[in-house]
């Protein structure tokens, strides 16, 4: 096979459409896991080079607000990956337990929303792939569960806009301040 040259964005895409049409088709959620995290990698740090706001900036944001403290940036990208448990299909850490216990479905659900988060900040309109899983989310994910095989009756993500909606006043406060902050940062990033 010939050598190829490639964007690193265009990379973080296929990884990002391959993850989702893994979750959605429930062909393999644990590998959608391992590629939304990889393709997230890069569009985080494409993100940050653009001069615009990650997703663990904004999630750092609504972290201070909550608690009144300051976490530290790397420190707690690393948290949410954590949490995720992206970090844990990644690594195999010295002296780390041979196994790990955790929802599947709800970490690459997860996974892919936060490098879709990502992948926005960059690409304002979404492509066909990420509309998909954004419409499959509307159907089937309340914000807690996934709701996908109990009887469908109306949108599970009716639930969590009614959340969205009755959100504190300090987090939309941030959300203002944040997007003032990064209106007013040069579309060069400054540069």
């Amino acid at each position: 096979m010939a050598e190829i040259t490639i964007s690193k964005l265009t990379l973080a895409q296929q990884q990002l459409e391959t993850a989702i049409g893994l979750f959605v088709s429930r062909r393999d959620r644990i590998a959608a896991i391992s590629l939304a995290g990889a393709a997230d990698g890069i569009l985080h740090g494409l993100v940050l080079k653009a001069g615009k706001q990650p997703f663990a900036d904004y999630a750092m944001g609504v972290r201070e607000v909550m608690s009144g403290q300051t976490p530290a940036r790397a420190k707690f990208a690393k948290h949410i990956n954590d949490q995720l448990n992206i970090n844990d299909l990644k690594h195999m850490d010295e002296g780390g337990p041979p196994e790990i216990t955790f929802d599947p479905d709800i970490s690459a659900l997860g996974s892919i929303l936060k490098a879709i988060a990502n992948h926005h900040q960059l690409v304002p309109k979404h492509p066909d792939f990420i509309k998909a899983m954004l419409q499959w989310a509307w159907m089937f994910y309340d914000g807690e569960k996934i709701t996908e095989d109990e009887p469908y009756v109306k949108p599970a993500g009716e639930k969590l806009m009614g959340r969205y909606v009755e959100r504190p006043d300090e987090i939309k406060k941030m959300e203002t301040r944040f997007a003032k902050r990064y209106q007013e940062i040069p579309k060069d990033g400054g540069k």
